[in-house]
C-alpha cells in the first residue's frame, strides 16, 4: 500500500502530456513531490513525444503500456472522448494495486472501474487550467475502491499547482465541472469586458487589462484569506453616495447575479448530459 511519506520514491505514469498532464508533470518536478526519474508520460506521437521529453526532462513514451508497467500511480489525463479508448488499451494490463487518478470531465469512477473490470482504486480529479500557473482548483471525489489514503495521496499530488478540495458525492462533479472547471473562462470573459470599458473611458488598453485582471486577482486572494463573505467585501468598498455603488447598479441592471447564476446551471445540465 502507498503512503504519503513514500510519495518522493513513488514511481508515477502520466498518460496524456497535454495542457493539464503537462502542468503535472512540471509542478510535480518543480516542486520536488516526484523525482524526474519516477515520472514517466506519454503522448500520441514520436515526434510530440521528443518535444515532452525536452520540454519537461522527463522519460516519455508512446506506449501506454509500458508506461504503466511499473508505475504505482497512473494519471489519466486525457479528453473524455477517448477515454474508453485508453482504458480498454491498458486494461490487461493494470492492476488491483495501482492507484488511478482521472482527470477526464463527464466520466465517473463507475465508468473506469466497470471499463476495467477490476477492483482498482480510483480517484477522480477536476482541475482547471490556472494549474498551469500553480493557481489551480482541483476537486478530488473517491472511487467504490478508493481509501482514504489514496485521496490523501491524490490531494498531494494536485497541491502542487493549486488548492484541493474533496467530495464523497460524485453526483456534485457535474456542478464542480461547471463552477470550477469553466469558470477561467467566466473570469476571462469579465476581465476583457473591465478592459473594453476602461478603454471606452480612455485607459489604453495593456493598462486597462491589467487594472482589470489585477482587480479580479486582488478580490479573489481577499475572499480566500479573509474567510470574509464576499457580500460584506463589496461592502467595505462601496461608500455612500460614491463611484462604487454607480458602477453596481449598472451590473445590476445588466443582471449579471441572475446571469451567472444561470451560466453555471446550464453548464451543469450540459455536464449532466455528457456524462450518460
Amino acid at each position: 500500500m502507498l503512503t504519503i511519506t513514500m510519495l518522493k520514491g513513488t514511481k508515477i505514469a502520466l498518460i496524456g502530456l497535454g495542457k493539464i498532464g503537462g502542468a503535472l508533470a512540471s509542478s510535480l518536478v518543480r516542486n520536488k513531490i516526484v523525482s524526474r526519474h519516477h515520472l514517466v508520460g506519454t503522448t500520441g506521437h514520436r515526434d510530440s513525444a521528443l518535444e515532452a521529453a525536452k520540454r519537461y526532462g522527463i522519460r516519455t513514451l508512446t506506449d501506454n503500456i509500458q508506461a504503466i508497467r511499473d508505475a504505482q500511480i497512473i494519471i489519466l489525463a486525457v479528453k473524455p472522448q477517448t477515454m474508453k479508448k485508453v482504458l480498454t488499451e491498458i486494461k490487461d494490463a493494470i492492476r488491483e494495486d495501482q492507484l488511478l487518478i482521472t482527470l477526464a470531465a463527464a466520466r465517473t469512477t463507475r465508468f473506469i472501474e466497470e471499463t476495467l473490470q477490476k477492483k482498482i482504486a480510483v480517484v477522480r480529479a477536476m482541475p482547471n487550467t490556472p494549474c498551469l500557473v500553480n493557481a489551480g482548483m482541483t476537486v478530488l471525489c473517491p472511487g467504490r475502491y478508493a481509501t482514504h489514503e489514496h485521496i490523501e495521496i491524490a490531494r498531494q499530488i494536485f497541491a502542487a499547482v493549486g488548492l484541493v478540495a474533496v467530495i464523497d458525492n460524485e453526483d456534485l462533479m457535474d456542478a464542480v465541472t461547471a463552477l470550477s472547471g469553466s469558470g477561467p473562462a467566466y473570469a476571462y470573459i469579465m476581465i476583457e469586458a473591465l478592459a473594453e470599458g476602461g478603454v471606452k473611458v480612455g485607459l489604453p488598453r495593456s493598462l486597462s487589462t491589467l487594472l482589470a485582471a489585477q482587480s479580479l486577482l486582488g478580490a479573489a486572494k481577499m475572499v480566500l484569506e479573509t474567510g470574509e463573505h464576499p457580500a460584506k467585501l463589496k461592502d467595505e468598498v462601496t461608500t455612500p453616495a460614491g463611484v462604487t455603488i454607480d458602477g453596481i447598479m449598472a451590473l445590476e441592471d445588466g443582471g449579471i447575479r441572475v446571469t451567472l447564476i444561470k451560466t453555471v446551471d446550464r453548464a451543469t445540465a450540459k455536464s449532466k448530459e455528457l456524462s450518460q
